[in-house]
């Protein structure tokens, strides 16, 4: 019964996000999004997840439940979803030592975990029955999962790679370089040129932009792409170019933009048949 249950919850969480392969491409954005939105650059001008303290790490597991609730849309129930009749509690830790409390012993759980260290993170489903979990809880009477509890986990992914928080990727000088200039354009397009090929998340724009309405930061008329698009470098975006990334072959999350630098011919033909990408747009053979 309990296998039957999980393959009815995880059937409906492919439903509600569109199907199994979008719901696949879309998660390593969540838990990018979630990070990112903890850290919020843009107010604490912080950028790295070992300069939070541990009290504001705890309330990443209500972030990725946000991001989650944002993407499948499912209602509460007794738990934090109700999923195809069934109640439904997400948990998550940044190891794999899930806590489970007393009201959800005999319910499914989505179990997530990430790692902001490695870029990995898994997102699976277990029922956390009497059998699965702890013998004894702790003083909350919080149970964790057992050893054998842990194999019976239907992993939808598991220690896969979501994209790393890009003030890991680049050395010190140049994010130095990307904030010195004193406008938010200049600074932007600093930015796309440091981190080509690589996604990047609204939020990210927004610390680097320091302004409230970011990302104009990025058009064309007076934004980055009148500079970025003479250089070869146009800025693709997860809401506005589905259809396009796939051609690609990208995966990108909603709301990520990647600037990019089409790979010949082709790929620029593809792209610059969309009008914002077209102006003063020139292939570079860079």
């Amino acid at each position: 019964m309990s296998a039957n249950k999980i393959e009815s919850i995880e059937s409906e969480i492919f439903k509600a996000a569109g199907g199994k392969r979008r719901f696949l491409a879309e998660l390593p954005f969540i838990f990018r999004q979630a990070i990112d939105e903890l850290i919020d650059a843009p107010r604490t001008r912080r950028l790295r997840m070992n300069e939070l303290e541990p009290n504001e790490k705890a309330v990443l597991g209500i972030k990725v439940e946000a991001a989650l609730r944002y993407l499948l849309d499912f209602p509460r129930g007794k738990l934090d979803f109700r999923i195809g009749g069934h109640d439904v509690d997400v948990k998550f830790s940044i190891a794999t030592s899930w806590m489970i409390p007393p009201e959800a012993i005999g319910h499914v759980c989505i179990l997530c975990s990430a790692d902001d260290a490695k870029s990995l993170y898994s997102f699976g489903l277990c029922e956390a029955s009497l059998e699965n979990l702890t013998a004894k809880g702790n003083r909350d009477q919080k149970r964790s999962f057992s050893s054998e509890g842990k194999k019976r986990i239907s992993w939808l992914a598991h220690n896969e790679p979501f994209p790393s928080n890009i003030w890991e990727t680049i050395d010190i000088v140049t994010a130095e370089s990307i904030f010195e200039p004193e406008g938010g354009t200049e600074r932007i397009t600093r930015l796309f040129r440091a981190m080509t090929g690589k996604p990047i998340h609204r939020s990210t724009i927004h610390a680097v932009a320091r302004q409230h309405d970011y990302m104009k930061r990025i058009r064309a008329n007076q934004g980055a792409r009148d500079f970025l698009h003479p250089e070869g470098i146009v800025v693709l975006s997860g809401s506005q170019d589905g259809p396009l990334l796939r051609k690609l072959g990208i995966s990108l999350g909603r709301d990520f933009v990647m600037p990019y630098r089409p790979r010949g011919h082709k790929e620029a033909t593809l792209i610059t048949a969309k009008s914002r990408h077209a102006t003063n747009f020139r292939l570079s053979d860079r």
